[in-house]
């Protein structure tokens, strides 16, 4: 498959309505269909039925399979608008288990990636771990045109291991982070984690958040942050989309500047995993 010069990914913020999946899908496929032509729309944690301890009490009706309502709503607008939308939503994975979940459907609207969120939250306003288990699926990856773009959730970015994989194994691109940040003593650190990443392993992050007064903040990063030109861009607190590009001319010269990756020291990691 040829790669293309670039693609564009749309961070969608939007606001909220907690414990509803009907209204939170309508308003998304709104906040789409207004910000037609991109390639990739990436929606925030729990896109479909808002993030907080009153949707997860009833995770008994909002909890979903991988081919739910949820789906159902996406691969249509996917297929109607010739695009890759990364939705997530509460999975129900056995009787009275559920996972953070997130999926990606594509052009023809098909499920092009799964992902079961790898570290639930505890922290700060968060009350992930009361609710919902640690996801088990193995890393997938889908491709935009040749683009590889891996997916992680909100937590997971202060976890190097994860990305790196993805990185390093998968050779992502982009990757794309929903997100459901809380304004709590963590919210701050969250686009420092985006940069680090982003930065560490010389890919693109669009990583998302909801709208409103105790969120926002959906950023788009580069591969590399100079603090004058290459910088981290990101949205106030308002429902609003944020457009990204992936530019593989640049991404492929900052990563001949900048070998982070190449420089690795291999024989050196190796000893350390032998010692006792």
């Amino acid at each position: 498959m040829t790669i293309v010069k670039s693609i564009t990914v749309a961070g969608c913020q939007i606001p909220m309505n907690i414990g509803n999946r009907e209204a939170n899908i309508r308003t998304t496929m709104d906040a789409i269909r207004s910000s037609p032509g991109y390639d990739i729309y990436v929606l925030p944690e729990l896109s479909s039925s808002g993030y907080g301890e009153i949707a997860f009490n009833q995770l008994a009706d909002l909890a979903e399979d991988w081919d739910g309502p949820s789906f159902e709503a996406f691969s249509r607008l996917s297929r109607n608008l010739g695009c890759y939308i990364c939705y997530s939503f509460p999975r129900r994975r056995c009787a009275d288990e559920f996972t953070i979940a997130a999926a990606v459907v594509g052009p023809a609207g098909n499920i092009e990636a799964k992902y079961d969120k790898w570290h639930v939250c505890s922290t700060g306003d968060c009350c992930e771990k009361r609710f919902f288990k640690n996801g088990k699926r193995p890393l997938e990856v889908f491709d935009v045109r040749g683009v590889h773009v891996g997916i992680c959730i909100c937590y997971d970015i202060r976890f190097p291991e994860l990305t790196r994989y993805l990185a390093v194994e998968k050779e992502i691109s982009l990757l794309i982070h929903p997100g459901g940040w809380p304004r709590d003593e963590g919210f701050f650190t969250w686009h420092t984690f985006v940069t680090t990443r982003a930065v560490e392993n010389t890919i693109y992050i669009m990583s998302t958040n909801w709208a409103g007064l105790n969120n926002g903040g959906t950023a788009f990063c580069p591969p590399f942050v100079d603090g004058d030109e290459a910088c981290l861009s990101k949205l106030k607190n308002k429902p609003d989309v944020l457009i990204g590009s992936v530019d593989m001319t640049h991404l492929e010269n900052v990563r001949k500047r900048y070998p982070y990756l190449n420089d690795r020291n291999h024989d050196m990691y190796a000893a350390l995993a032998e010692r006792p």
